[in-house]
């Protein structure tokens, strides 16, 4: 089994690679397509036995995951922002056509 877990992690891993490209490229939809493939793979590794082999594997993964989850917080900023500057610019066209009248 462990030559399993092995390949589940493996695969998670490419999975997390592609992923935080996707997001890098804005993609959010792909990687959301691609993390339900990785669940897949993990949840097979959450079954199995993990040995020391699996930590730098884990280590790796986990690395990877920070830099998506760093660059979906930043891509979360961007759009409160923007909504932000839509809210603002709504309120100053509403009160520009109040004023006209």
């Amino acid at each position: 089994m462990n030559g399993s877990v092995q390949d589940d992690l493996q695969q998670a891993l490419a999975l997390t690679i592609e992923m935080c490209d996707a997001a890098a490229a804005g993609n959010w939809t792909l990687v959301i397509e691609l993390d339900a493939r990785r669940q897949l793979h993990l949840q097979h590794v959450q079954s199995g036995s993990l040995g020391l082999q699996h930590q730098e594997l884990l280590a790796t993964l986990q690395a990877h995951n920070l830099v998506l989850l760093e660059r979906a917080q930043q891509a979360h900023e961007a759009v409160e922002q923007e909504l932000s500057r839509h809210q603002y610019k709504h309120r100053a066209l509403s009160h520009y056509v109040t004023s006209s009248f």
